[in-house]
């Protein structure tokens, strides 16, 4: 996913695991961050992480990369996105260009 959004345009930093996502966030801010559900089990962790990414810093829109099964799970954050990166890079087009009519 990573390699493909980046051949889409987008500059991707990749944190390998919700821990160090912490340690990217304290070097940079990022216009969004996306948390990979892989599966029901990594709900809580994602959930947990994307809370900890609001406190921090409340404007910081958090998306997750979750399955169509997994809408209904519980996940708390700014949106849900398709693991397709055709439609995953299309869908993050729009968000940027919202965002940047909205910050203008």
């Amino acid at each position: 996913m990573r390699r493909l959004l980046e051949n889409a345009g987008f500059k991707v930093e990749y944190a390998g695991d919700y821990s160090r996502l912490d340690g990217a966030l304290m070097r940079q801010e990022f216009d969004v961050i996306l948390l990979e559900v892989t599966g029901e089990h990594a709900v809580e962790a994602a959930v947990e992480t994307a809370l900890r990414v609001k406190r921090a810093n409340a404007r910081q829109f958090v998306g997750y990369l979750a399955d169509p099964a997994l809408h209904s799970s519980g996940l708390a954050g700014d949106g849900i996105f398709p693991r397709s990166v055709n439609r995953l890079s299309t869908v993050l087009r729009g968000l940027l260009a919202v965002e940047d009519r909205t910050n203008s």
